[in-house]
Formats: C-alpha cells, sequence, structure tokens
C-alpha cells in the first residue's frame, strides 16, 4: 500500500473513531454528568470543545465531542447558578450568573452578574479564567446573551422581569434597550418569559418559554428595535436555540428538538414530551469545525426540573445529526 493511502486510511479510521456519533445514529451521547448536574446552556469553541454552563453545579464545564472527555474550567461559589453564555471575541466569552432556587426558578434579587471569560488564556489546572464584569443588581433573572455588531456589547435576556438589557462589558454599564409584554410570560405555571437569543440579518430572535413562543424583532446596531416585534410559531416550553443563517432556527425544549422555518413551520426532529431521548434539552449549538459540521448539540437537565416517568439523570451532551432529517 502506498504511504499516502495509508495515510488517508489511518485518518479516516480515527476521525471515524473520533466523531461525536456512535454508530452513526441520529442522536448519540457525548457526555453524561453526575445526577442532578443541570447543564444551561452551550458555546462551542473554534477549535470544536464545548463550555457547558451548570445551573445546578456553579461551574462552567468543557466537553470534547471527539475524545469524549471533561474538564472543569471554573467552580463558582455554591448557589451561583451559571446560565447564559456567548463569544465576544475569538475565544473570549461572556457568562451570567444568578443565584438560583431550581424548584420555583426564582433568582434571589441583586444576585444577577456578568462575567467575562479568556479560554485564550486558561490551562488545565487554572481555576482563574474569569473575571467580574458587572454585579447586574436591577436584572431579575439573566438567560439569553448575545453579541451585538458594536463592540464588546451583548444584549441579556431578563426571564423574570421579561426585559432585554443591553451591557458594555467594556466598562459593566447596562440599561434596558426592548421592553415589550411580549417578552413577559403571562403563564402562573411557569413564570420565565423571555429566554434564548440571537441575532441573524439584522433580527433579534428570542423565546418566550412561558407563552410557548418564537419572536422576532427588528434591530439596530445598537440593539434597538426598529419595528414591531413578529411572531414566528409556537411549541411547547421553548428554550435556547441555535439559528442558521437562513433564518430556521433549532429549539430545545419539551424534551424535544424543533425546527422552525423562516415561514414559521414547525417539526419535531427528535425526542417527545414522554420520550427519554431528550430528556431537559435546554439548549443548542452548532458544531465549528469541518468534522462536525452537520451536528447540532443539545444540553440537558437530565429531567431535573421533570422527570420523565421518575427518570432522572445527570445532564447530558447530546450530538444530533441534522443531515438526517433534510
Amino acid at each position: 500500500m502506498r504511504t499516502s493511502n495509508l495515510f488517508v486510511l489511518l485518518t479516516s479510521i480515527f476521525l471515524a473513531n473520533s466523531l461525536p456519533f456512535p454508530n452513526d445514529n441520529a442522536v448519540g451521547v457525548v457526555w453524561q454528568f453526575p445526577n442532578t448536574t443541570w447543564i444551561e446552556n452551550l458555546a462551542v469553541r473554534q477549535n470544536g470543545k464545548i463550555l457547558c454552563t451548570s445551573l445546578s453545579a456553579a461551574a462552567i464545564f468543557m466537553v470534547n465531542p471527539f475524545e469524549h472527555t471533561e474538564t472543569t474550567v471554573h467552580q463558582f461559589e455554591a448557589g451561583n447558578g451559571v446560565l447564559g453564555i456567548t463569544e465576544i471575541e475569538d475565544d473570549v466569552f461572556v457568562i451570567v450568573s444568578s443565584r438560583v432556587n431550581l424548584a420555583t426558578s426564582a433568582a434571589a434579587p441583586g444576585s444577577a452578574a456578568a462575567w467575562k471569560v479568556d479560554m485564550g488564556t486558561w490551562t488545565q489546572g487554572d481555576n482563574n479564567p474569569v473575571t467580574l464584569i458587572a454585579n447586574l443588581t436591577d436584572v431579575g433573572l439573566p438567560d439569553g446573551v448575545v453579541p451585538l455588531s458594536e463592540p464588546g456589547a451583548v444584549l441579556i435576556a431578563d426571564a423574570t422581569k421579561g426585559l432585554i438589557w443591553k451591557l458594555a462589558t467594556i466598562n459593566g454599564k447596562y440599561t434596558v434597550v426592548i421592553q415589550d409584554d411580549i417578552l413577559v410570560s403571562s403563564n402562573p405555571r411557569i413564570p420565565l418569559g423571555v429566554d434564548g437569543l440571537h441575532i441573524v440579518d439584522g433580527y433579534l430572535y428570542f423565546t418566550n418559554l412561558g407563552d410557548n413562543i418564537l419572536c422576532r424583532v427588528s434591530i439596530d446596531n445598537a440593539g434597538n428595535a426598529t419595528d414591531e416585534i413578529e411572531l414566528v410559531a409556537t411549541m411547547p416550553a421553548p428554550d435556547d436555540f441555535a439559528l442558521a443563517a437562513e433564518g430556521t432556527a433549532y429549539v430545545a425544549g419539551a424534551n424535544q428538538l424543533y425546527r422552525v422555518s423562516p415561514a414559521g413551520q414547525v417539526d419535531v426532529l427528535a425526542g417527545g414530551i414522554n420520550d427519554t431521548t431528550l430528556e431537559g434539552a435546554t439548549s443548542a449549538q452548532f458544531g465549528r469545525t469541518r468534522h462536525d459540521a452537520g451536528v447540532l448539540y443539545i444540553g440537558t437537565n437530565g429531567g431535573l426540573l421533570v422527570p420523565v416517568n421518575g427518570r432522572l439523570i445527570g445532564g447530558q451532551i447530546l450530538a444530533v445529526n441534522i443531515d438526517q432529517f433534510a
């Protein structure tokens, strides 16, 4: 066998064994955390490793989906639930936290905060890649976070107050930029409104968890709404989501993964309300390397909030092969 052919063969074997899908399944388990570990949000680094925030473990974890390994990036003080995360520059992320009662979803007043995570300076065993940006004492429960084109600026979803805040990470100043009744939950059983946030083509897309809706609104570079908010689609308990460049949303919620077309058509790609495949699905992010370009990573809480048939497992990182659902 020629050396070049042998190299290609060995490379193919290595990649086949390192892909996040066992046996080419449509849904594969990348990593499972210990019981009662609630994974709330994900951010995929350029090198393909997944940063995972935990609402219950007060930590940021990093999962390598190709080697199926996990590392703790940073451990916060106990009780600090870690929620939204987004990349604001190469390998630099903003996360938000709050002291949250998991049973009631209530945040301790004045406990919200925003942090910068510089993975470019982080090394194994270093628990200090995180610096405080600001204490967000006026924010209720910060959840989704998304960067603006304005350097260093992010939008933050406030799920309990039903507001969208703008934070300048350079100086820690924050202010309300979007306020509307459609951001507030009208559901007394689920008092959480605006949740996930993503921007594409000048539109801010957001979910309202309590009211079962996905919406969008045109915004300017500073994050201000420039038109009326539009209802895109309805579905049970939409949490965080990933947004493709053409406007297709892949929404995690109610133990399911929904695909929502730009026209508002909703399809269930995987899972089910009483299905354990995506039990406790909370978030979704696309793979970023050439080896996982067709992969959608899903974070879960393992059924910690609403277990299916009493089943409770540790939160998971799942890989969904969306190419199988074309």
